[in-house]
Order: C-alpha cells, then structure tokens, then sequence
C-alpha cells in the first residue's frame, strides 16, 4: 500500500487543525484530534437517503423506482451480520456505544468511545462493508419498522412538520416518511436491498469522521489497511445515476384534527431558485439569519407576539438546503392558526421592508450563531454531525469567515432570490 497523502486544513478562527485523505477506493476520511479529550466520535456516512428511491442500479441500464423507507431499512438490516447476531452488541463488548440514523440525504453510523479506538473503528468499516439478507431476517425487520412508524403517528409535532413537507413536496419521496409506511414496508425484497446496498455503499459515495483522543498517523494507516481488506480497487467510476425530484404544485393550505391542546401551526417555503453546489452552506446560514432576524427570539415581532400570548416558546425554524431541494419550516402553537398564518406569510413577502431586517440586527443573530457554533466545539458529537463531510464548498469551520463576510445586502439578495421565487403553504393541526 502506498504512502497516504494526508493534507492538514488550519482553522485559526477557532483553533482547530482537521486531516484529510482521500483513499485508493475513494473513501473520504476526516481526522480531527482534540487530545484534551478523553472520548473519540466516528461516524461513518452514505450519500443515500429517503429521496433515493428512483435510480439506475449498479450495473444496470434502466431507471428503477424503489419502496420508500428502503434507506431507513437498509440502516437496521447493516447491524445484524451473517449469523444473525447484533453488532451493536459487539460494540458494547469493546466499551463503546453505537447508533445510526437516516435522513433526507444521508445514513449514518456511528460510535462513541473512551477505549479501543482501532477496533471500534474496524467494526464500523465492516459494519457497512458487508451485507447479508434473508427472506426471514427481512420479515423479523419490517415488523419491528412498522412498530416504529406507529410511534410516530400520535406525536403531533412530528405529524405537523411532515405533513407540512409533504404538501410543499407532493408526490415525491419528501412526501413520504423517511420509514416509509406500512404499505412500501411490506414491498421490500432481499433483491431491493442488494441492489440498493452494491449501489450506495461503495467507498467512493461514502465518507468517515473521527474526532477526539487518537493519534492521526496510526489510525489513517489502520483505516486504509481495512479499506484495502474490504474492497477491490477498481477502475470503474461509481457514478451514481439519480432521477431528479419532479415537483408537482404545492398544496397550498390544509388541515388535520389530533388529540392537542391548542392548534399547531407550520408554514413553509419551497425554493425553486439554483444554488451552486459550493455555495449551498453558505446559502443556508443566509437564509436562517434572515428568518432568525424575522421570527427568532431577538425580533419585536416574536417578542410582541410572545407578551400577546399569540404564540409560546415553542416557535421553531427548520432551514434544509441541499443539492436537490430546499425549504424553509416555522412551526408553532397558536391559538390563531389563521389570522397568524395569513399575519407570517404578510411579513415573509415584505421581508426587504421589515423593521427586523436591518445591520443592527443582523450583527446580534450573527454574534449568537457564532457563539452557538463554539458551544457546539465543545461537543465532539456536535462536531462529528454538523460538519458535512458531502458538501463540496464551505463547511461547518468556515462559518466564522462566513459570518464575517455577510453583511445586509447579501441577506436580501439570497432573500429576493428565494422568496420572490418561492412557493408557500401552511399546515394546521386542530384539536379533536
């Protein structure tokens, strides 16, 4: 094996060092040693996610569509081995603690752990490195999914926030749950899964993080002796071939009754505007300044709102801006659903006008998103999650020059450029 071409990335502003390498397979790999801590994260990610589900499979030449919640399933099947035993198991046995989670874009695996990095390390790698259905094992899973779904379906903010995506993205995976449902669960086969696995978990379309107490040399060499004892190297470029969301109109109000003690409230955004891929996290730190200067705790609107009990401390803003998509989510519990939706949506449209989007303010949500991102170094975990490890441009430890460099005409440019495009729905959950 030849010599790993390690390049170390300074980040003065926040003093921290990050290694990269990218190996024979194609695997990224980002090392972050912080030696004054104790514990180590590693986190293993695919770009494969719920909206995955129409694809050219891997060595194949037509476009297949797939049963939503395939990823998610995917995610629990990686954690059983071929005699059927648990690996999460296995991490326990080496003192360290595991888990896994599946998002719009992403499945990621993960460990924590005080000892035993090496063979922590090596578990993860083999962890997604090997796959192994059976018919039996696939029923065992969609019975413990499906009990899972059901959890969900009396959690009302849960309900609000995806019913509200699923009217902003009809007929289109973001209108599914990332589990799927009962239905798209029971059409899962052994050869979906083989499919999907042989097509999103090649090294090339995955990437690791390891943050914490290591030495950096040992542990990029034991890496790529595993990579090179789990893969062949070959020559094919794994090229990915994705069908792109088609957009349907949007639902433009809609409403629903659950067991709630005050209406709940979601208004949303869907952008419709481009975004360079290397511009996208710059993009969505913009975005929620703008609607952090609108709606967040330091506006006179939340705090007018809050002293007239129009809404509560539980007012939250969801930003997702990825390649395929973007939104924007503001959920709430009101006693005026309708007379609030109509007062936001009013606002949002005269953003450029607004008394809460000036430099003045814009300097205070900046200084809190700062003060929020050095908390959040002080979390390997948080570090480990929030840097994205896909992304082609800025990151997570480019957000002091980010912040640095904005300033208000690049609030209402990136403002204008999505909201004058934007589509707008809001969602109500009534009591029953």
């Amino acid at each position: 094996m030849p010599d790993l071409a390690i390049k170390k990335i300074e980040y003065p502003s926040i003093g921290e060092s990050l290694y990269r390498l990218i190996l024979p397979n194609g695997l990224r790999v980002f090392l972050l040693p912080k030696m004054n801590f104790r514990e180590t994260y590693g986190i293993m990610t695919v770009h494969f996610g719920s909206v995955d589900t129409h694809f050219i499979p891997r060595g194949l030449k037509q476009a297949r569509h797939y049963p939503a919640g395939i990823a998610h399933f995917l995610e629990h099947k990686l954690f059983e081995d071929e005699d059927g035993e648990d690996l999460l198991q296995k991490f326990v046995d080496l003192g360290a603690e595991s888990n896994a989670f599946t998002s719009f874009t992403k499945t990621s695996y993960l460990f924590s752990t005080t000892d035993n990095v090496l063979e922590c390390l090596e578990l993860l790698q083999n962890l997604i490195g090997e796959a192994y259905f059976t018919e039996d094992s696939i029923q065992r899973e969609q019975g413990i999914i499906q009990q899972e779904i059901e959890m969900y379906q009396d959690d009302s903010d849960y309900q609000l926030f995806f019913n509200a995506l699923a009217n902003l993205y009809p007929d289109t995976p973001l209108a599914q749950d990332i589990a799927g449902n009962h239905e798209t669960i029971s059409d899962i086969t052994v050869e979906d899964l083989d499919e999907n696995f042989e097509t999103f978990y090649h090294p090339s379309n995955m990437s690791l993080f390891l943050v914490g107490n290591f030495d950096v040399d040992h542990v990029a060499a034991s890496i790529d002796r595993q990579q090179y004892l789990l893969y062949e190297i070959d020559d094919e470029k794994t090229t990915i071939r994705r069908r792109s969301l088609k957009l349907s109109p949007v639902i433009p109000t809609a409403s629903t009754r659950m067991k709630v003690s005050r209406p709940k409230l979601a208004i949303a955004l869907r952008g419709t505007d481009k975004i360079l891929k290397k511009k996208l996290f710059r993009y969505k730190v913009i975005l929620k300044l703008l609607f952090d200067m609108m709606f967040g705790w330091t506006s006179k609107r939340y705090q007018e709102l809050y002293e007239a009990g129009r809404i509560d401390a539980s007012l939250t803003l969801e930003v997702e801006v990825e390649d395929r998509f973007h939104f924007v989510i503001l959920t709430m519990d009101t006693q005026e659903p309708v007379a609030l939706s109509h007062q936001i949506r009013k606002a949002i449209q005269g953003f450029a006008q607004d008394l809460d989007v000036t430099e003045e303010h814009l300097d205070i949500v900046k200084s809190e998103m700062y003060g929020d991102l050095l908390h959040g170094l002080n979390s390997l975990e948080y570090i480990a999650t929030q840097y994205d490890t896909l992304l082609s441009g800025e990151n997570l430890f480019d957000l002091p020059k980010i912040l640095q460099d904005i300033h208000l005409e690049d609030i209402l440019e990136v403002g204008h450029q999505f909201i004058d495009n934007c589509d707008m729905i809001d969602f109500t959950i009534f009591p029953k």
